[in-house]
């Protein structure tokens, strides 16, 4: 159960700077996905993405690129084989460097990432502060909804369960006093009122550097976790409303050296529709 992940360069290997990609660009082993969803109008980020973009990035929409469109609970990923297919047609191989960017609202880039990290691809990173960091540091941009088509990838990596937790897995990890970390943003939470039970609080963007906009120093989120009493050799269950916010947290989790933790895909979105599961007020 769990996984962990050798890090020599922790931010290194979660995040990618715009001054970085910049000098990369252009690169055979470089892809670059634009992932942006608006939650309230699904289709403004395709729109976005069709003014500007950072060059040769294709769009994926998370609801119909990066979602099972036949699970009960929305947004789940798909099947490891049929997601790695998707990643391969965008030219995605063993040996490709993939960066994700979003809006740095709502942390599609950082789910991409750990997507990739369930495939067994650990060569992925975040746009550190996402399109405005692109923006605001004079990063070239390129219009239009097409971009030009790469020769197809092969990832050979094989699929981590440790990574990716289902309700079931949720389940047993409480019986087993595995502690649960709720990533909800603050008005997800309030509004729901309830948690699962024993749940201690992360919101995911308590995550990011408020005067950068991107990803605090690990160093502070270590702190932040050996606050609420948990150590980096122990297992963490991470969950928000969707699986989406807990990718965040994973992110910045695994750049601050907690190699344990997993996302439970469902989160509140699954556990709350079912009656039969326990749930705290808060």
């Amino acid at each position: 159960m769990g996984y962990y992940t050798e890090v020599s360069d922790p931010r290194g290997s979660t995040v990618i700077s715009p001054s970085e990609l910049r000098r990369r660009l252009g690169g055979d082993e470089l892809v670059v996905l634009d992932v942006r969803w608006d939650l309230d109008d699904p289709d403004a980020a395709r729109h976005a993405h069709a003014r500007e973009h950072v060059p040769g990035a294709p769009y994926l929409h998370l609801e119909t690129d990066l979602s099972d469109p036949d699970a009960a609970v929305a947004l789940q990923m798909p099947a490891p084989e049929q997601m790695a297919r998707i990643f391969e047609r965008l030219g995605v191989g063993d040996d490709t460097l993939v960066v994700a960017y979003d809006d740095d609202v709502i942390y599609t880039a950082a789910r991409v990432v750990w997507m990739l990290a369930v495939l067994g691809h650990d060569r992925a990173a975040v746009l550190d502060g996402g399109w405005p960091a692109w923006v605001q540091a004079g990063g070239p941009v390129e219009t239009g909804a097409e971009v030009p088509g790469r020769a197809a990838g092969r990832l050979t990596g094989s699929p981590r369960t440790g990574l990716r937790y289902e309700r079931a897995d949720v389940e047993r990890a409480i019986a087993a006093g595995v502690p649960l970390l709720d990533c909800r943003m603050d008005e997800t939470w309030e509004s729901a009122g309830e948690h699962i039970p024993g749940a201690r609080r992360l919101p995911a963007p308590a995550l990011t550097d408020p005067e950068s906009g991107g990803l605090e120093d690990p160093v502070r989120t270590r702190e932040r976790i050996v606050e609420l009493g948990l150590e980096p050799d122990e297992e963490i269950v991470l969950y928000c409303g969707g699986g989406v916010s807990a990718s965040r947290a994973w992110l910045a989790l695994r750049a601050a050296g907690f190699g344990r933790a997993t996302v439970y895909d469902g989160s509140w979105s699954e556990w709350s529709a079912d009656p039969s599961l326990p749930r705290e007020r808060h």
